[in-house]
């Protein structure tokens, strides 16, 4: 599921610097003001009541989360579920993760669909510096959903000063440093699982020791023209496309020039990236620079169904970073980390 930014959640969503997209309150964030930032969002299990000639009827065992504050009903739930309030990102591991001393600010506080998916994003202290490129911050997120699919989520995450865009540093590793679903103790489970991070900070080493290695690892442009290969295939034959070699359909004419011009434009964006965009111009014709701009070609050129202006999906980028994937993006970290 791709999750926007409604206006309610911009009315309430805090930001220490301002976002891409413009929206949300900005200012500086404290543990105070970031707990504080959920109360809207609260919701509560409720049962569900359906009418019939008048007379309303409760359905055992089936029950609805909704808002205590609005008229938002986001998900049905089992008895099982256990509901985690948003503010518990915020009073528990957020303001055991500044106890660490390895936290230096809140970047931003807010949810997603109408309060039903909830954030909260913090700086490190420890920078990567790339020399003639830019300062890569290094994030920690959580996340928390109102959703029995959506789950109580800690990833990390790198932004470049130079561009502001938020990287996932998880594809250089797995999918997410933690994830639980809301049965049994999440909570519980989340806090020991962050605690474990504390203790154990070479994850962030690590990923600082790879951004480092590929900033410095020469990629040319035969190089490049392969990645891209890999990425999208090979230039599309009109004799392999002509049928369809599951249903053995026929192809026509038009359906493949139509193929022809996607894998056209596919490729001119992407090169365009890496070979014109000037917010790689300190890392060009390296790895790091080729994944940068896989990475910026699939934020920002790449079409998405259901995304019909920039403004939208500058709304998903974040949310895409945090709970989504970036397919594309992940499969060029792992054939760039494996050469």
């Amino acid at each position: 599921m791709s999750h926007r930014m409604t206006k309610l959640d911009a009315e309430h969503a805090l930001y220490r610097k301002a976002a891409w997209h413009g929206m949300g309150n900005v200012g500086p964030i404290d543990w105070e003001k970031a707990r504080e930032a959920f109360d809207w969002s609260e919701v509560e299990r409720s049962p569900i009541l359906i009418e019939h000639h008048g007379v309303e009827e409760v359905l055992e065992g089936r029950n609805v989360l909704k808002m205590v504050n609005y008229p938002y009903a986001h998900a049905e739930v089992s008895n099982r579920y256990q509901v985690v309030q948003h503010r518990f990102m915020a009073d528990d591991l957020t303001g055991l993760l500044i106890d660490t001393g390895l936290v230096e600010t809140i970047e931003s506080v807010g949810t997603y669909d109408n309060g039903a998916v909830g954030y909260v994003s913090l700086k490190f202290k420890e920078d990567i510096e790339i020399p003639g490129w830019s300062t890569v911050e290094s994030m920690f997120n959580i996340g928390n959903g109102h959703d029995k699919n959506i789950p109580l989520i800690a990833t990390q995450s790198a932004r470049a000063v130079v561009c502001a865009n938020t990287f996932k540093l998880n594809i250089l590793d797995k999918n997410a440093v933690f994830k639980f679903k809301k049965m049994g103790d999440p909570q519980g489970m989340m806090q020991e699982a962050v605690e474990a991070l504390c203790d154990s900070y070479e994850r962030h080493e690590t990923y600082k020791q790879q951004i480092e290695r590929m900033s410095n690892q020469l990629f040319v442009d035969e190089e490049w023209n392969k990645l891209i290969v890999d990425l999208i295939g090979p230039a599309p034959s009109y004799e392999k496309a002509i049928t369809d070699v599951v249903t053995g359909k026929q192809l026509s004419l038009q359906g493949f020039r139509n193929q022809q011009t996607r894998w056209a434009n596919t490729r001119r964006a992407l090169n365009k990236r890496f070979h014109e965009d000037q917010d790689i111009r300190g890392v060009r014709s390296t790895k790091w620079g080729a994944l940068m701009a896989v990475q910026a070609w699939e934020q920002k050129d790449k079409t998405v169904k259901g995304v019909n202006s920039n403004l939208e999906r500058d709304r998903r980028h974040q949310a895409n970073v945090m709970f989504g994937k970036l397919p594309m993006t992940e499969k060029a970290a792992k054939i760039l980390v494996a050469n």
